[in-house]
């Protein structure tokens, strides 16, 4: 790396030192406002960011890709996904919830469907219909997981039906005509939820990647799929707007308040999945995907997506699935990662424990919340039972499917 590009590297690193500075991050009460503190502070991160971004340039000129690294970063995101549910920081630090529930967690969902949309597009160079084959392998998995979840759901129900029960006696509805309603709207609601929100509240992400990647199949066969992209990203500020509707003018908000008083929220293919879908499937459809400076420019949007999740934190939110700041995040830190050397040569099946620690990890958190009541009080605790048995319960499943692969040769 050239001298004037590490200097560089080292006024960024200032800049951002001098901005925690300054939004009282690093305060002389805590020590880390001294100037030594901050001048050390400055040399070790520039040092890390250089040595980093020099290596990603080698492994670029080299033409090394290291896929198996975004394996491993699924593997890291499933685990934040799981902290991330069971919120333990809620009542013992509002600084640490906001910094993992509001920042960090924030770009694990756009990851997967980038990673999804990327390995789709060099998947249909050498097949050219391989949406249809991907969607046509994931329905049957997902409806299985849906059937999964339905004891959890009517347990679920269960807990709240003297609450039900209160509703309906105030509302006095005959007890026939509630039974023909739900014998009526049972079968709607339901294909409006396996379409939408999903049997339980970690499936939405199946609908939404399979129905993203059916829009963007039709869309590419008559359109240019820049213009999927630019319509998509409009889609997505639609969708933002329950994470930033404290901000929206009055007119504003009461037209999308229509939307949300029918359909609650905007994690969906249409508002959230779509765009990052698409934004992987064009990084994958270009021969290389680079960016200079990739490595710096992560660390870059990291501090953006800090700013504007700390900004965001004092207005109204319906709720904070989507952060504009994580379209920048996500994108560098894919490109980074696939070019960071990896010397980790264990057989650890990381796809395949991500894919099951999402799966598995909800019903463990209920069934975890049922057996020990009150160990939600001791969240290292919980989180600890809760990986375990998710590790356990992946595991096992893969163990089986193991078994199930060499039977049938």
């Amino acid at each position: 790396m050239k001298l004037k590009n590490k200097l560089f590297i080292i006024f960024i690193m200032t800049l951002l030192i001098f901005f925690l500075r300054i939004i009282n991050v690093l305060q002389y009460e805590n020590e880390l406002a001294n100037p030594f503190v901050m001048a050390s502070t400055i040399a070790f991160f520039s040092f890390i960011t250089i040595s980093i971004q020099e290596n990603i340039d080698h492994n670029y000129q080299q033409q090394k890709v290291y896929y198996q690294n975004l394996n491993i970063l699924k593997y890291i995101l499933s685990i934040l996904v799981i902290i991330l549910h069971l919120r333990p920081f809620l009542h013992y630090s509002n600084e640490l919830d906001l910094t993992f529930n509001n920042i960090v967690s924030r770009i694990c969902v756009p990851m997967f469907f980038i990673i999804t949309g990327y390995f789709v597009a060099k998947k249909e160079k050498e097949k050219s219909h391989y949406i249809d084959t991907y969607i046509k392998r994931t329905i049957p998995l997902y409806l299985t997981w849906s059937l999964i979840y339905l004891p959890v759901i009517l347990m679920t129900a269960i807990q709240y039906l003297p609450t039900i029960n209160e509703y309906l006696v105030k509302i006095n509805v005959p007890i026939l005509l509630l039974i023909l309603l739900v014998i009526v709207l049972l079968p709607i609601l339901l294909i409006i939820t396996l379409c939408y929100s999903g049997i339980y509240y970690h499936l939405w992400y199946f609908p939404a990647v399979m129905l993203s990647l059916f829009v963007l199949k039709k869309w590419k066969e008559k359109y240019k799929l820049n213009y999927l992209f630019i319509i998509s990203f409009f889609l997505l500020l639609f969708g933002a707007t329950e994470t930033y509707y404290g901000v929206l003018p009055l007119s504003i908000k009461e037209l999308v308040t229509y939307y949300y008083n029918i359909f609650f929220t905007t994690r969906n293919f249409l508002f959230f999945g779509l765009f990052y879908v698409v934004l992987g499937y064009k990084m994958g459809s270009k021969e290389k995907t680079y960016t200079k400076n990739c490595f710096v420019k992560l660390v870059i949007s990291c501090f953006f997506l800090a700013f504007e999740a700390i900004i965001l934190h004092d207005f109204h939110r319906l709720d904070s699935n989507i952060l504009l700041s994580c379209i920048p995040v996500t994108y560098y830190l894919f490109i980074s990662t696939i070019y960071i050397t990896n010397h980790i040569n264990l057989k650890i099946k990381w796809n395949q424990y991500s894919k099951y620690y999402y799966l598995f990890h909800p019903m463990i958190i209920f069934i975890v919340s049922l057996i020990f009541k009150g160990v939600n009080q001791f969240p290292i605790l919980n989180i600890g039972i809760v990986l375990m048995l998710t590790h356990i319960l992946s595991l096992v499943m893969i163990k089986y499917n193991q078994k199930k692969y060499v039977s049938k040769k």
